[in-house]
């Protein structure tokens, strides 16, 4: 499967996404050009001493010709929120001189996809991870015949494990918390942040469960976290969100044309949804998460386990409900005083008559 992002191009040391395995790249870059690139990332296994090879794709978008230049550079990650910064490589990295392109400069015809393959060939001596960053660089020609190599570009991501005795899988959960301990209604945002402390990158993965009990005797509703299968790079951290949006009534993005509109801040504008057909997922009160997250040691699956609670509370409406309730209690309250007044009147009256 392809998914087609816009933006304008990669730079060395610019920071991009990282880690979607079965994505493609789209870049609209100036003088016309726009090429996507597929895939995003790929994680490559091989033995010490072998080979491994695999297909990186282009497609020219534009309605001309363009002549396209590979470059490999390396990576690292950037942050917590799964980004990589494509660096040069450092003095003395032989790994670069393991890689072999089908060809690295070519001319990529309108709407065509380009195939290109890249291969691999770590020595005997080679161990664990290395990093490459395959930048797809393209190239005008200007009206005096001068080619000129355009600043952006797109960047895959190569994430390449060599096997080894010494490899140490090994992940830890340094926090799981709630983004607030109070929603006035859902979705409720929990972060997980795994660091890597072995050697190796890892994609670990698990649920979050949803609980109104501090046992989870019953389990309202369980979460996937890390579905895209995001690595985590030895040494870093890495904050993998997970969202319970499964309530009424529920705050959601606000979309025009199936777009969602943001604001000048570039942040998403949420309104509040009220499906009635929903209406028996009203939450209120209460709640406790279970995160169990999971990586594989190389003998088996290790689980990591932690709880936090939150409350869902939708105060405005409460106000509102005892609003109304006040209102009906003082009418009620002033309907019966005059009812008792003008019963006690009557009853004077009568007496006067007697």
């Amino acid at each position: 499967m392809r998914k087609r992002i816009a933006l304008w191009g990669v730079a060395a040391g610019t920071v991009i996404g990282l880690f979607m395995p079965t994505a493609a790249l789209a870049a609209a870059g100036p003088n016309g050009t726009n090429i996507t690139t597929s895939p995003v990332s790929s994680v490559l296994h091989v033995a010490p001493g072998k080979s491994i090879t695999t297909t990186l794709s282009v497609q020219n978008n534009a309605a001309k010709p363009i002549d396209i230049e590979l470059q490999l550079q390396t990576f690292k990650p950037y942050g917590k929120n799964g980004r990589a910064q494509v660096v040069p490589p450092k003095p003395g990295s032989d790994f670069v001189n393991w890689v072999r392109f089908s060809q690295t400069s070519f001319t990529a015809q309108p709407g065509e996809w380009q195939k290109i393959q890249m291969t691999i060939s770590p020595p005997p001596t080679a161990a664990l991870d290395y990093y490459y960053a395959v930048l797809v660089k393209p190239a005008v020609t200007t009206a005096s015949g001068k080619t000129n190599t355009l600043k952006g570009y797109n960047a895959i991501l190569i994430l390449l494990n060599v096997d080894s005795p010494n490899a140490k899988p090994q992940i830890t959960v340094t926090n799981f918390s709630s983004l607030h301990g109070l929603y006035e209604y859902l979705p409720a945002t929990f972060n997980i942040t795994a660091k890597n402390t072995g050697n190796i990158f890892l994609a670990p993965s698990g649920d979050v469960y949803i609980s109104k009990s501090s046992d989870f005797s019953h389990t309202i509703d369980t979460i996937p976290v890390n579905t895209a299968q995001g690595n985590v790079i030895p040494g870093s951290s890495r904050i993998f969100p997970a969202q319970w949006n499964n309530g009424f009534p529920l705050f959601a993005p606000k979309t025009v044309g199936g777009q969602p509109i943001t604001d000048k801040t570039g942040t998403t504008i949420q309104h509040l949804s009220w499906d009635f057909t929903q209406a028996n997922k009203f939450r209120f009160g209460k709640y406790y998460a279970k995160m169990v997250f999971v990586y594989n040691n190389g003998q088996r699956d290790v689980p990591i386990s932690a709880v936090v609670s939150f409350w869902v509370i939708p105060w405005k409406l409460g106000l509102l409900v005892l609003l109304f309730v006040g209102l009906c209690m003082f009418g009620l309250y002033s309907g019966g005083r005059k009812l008792a007044a003008k019963t006690a009147g009557l009853s004077k009256k009568a007496k006067k008559h007697e």
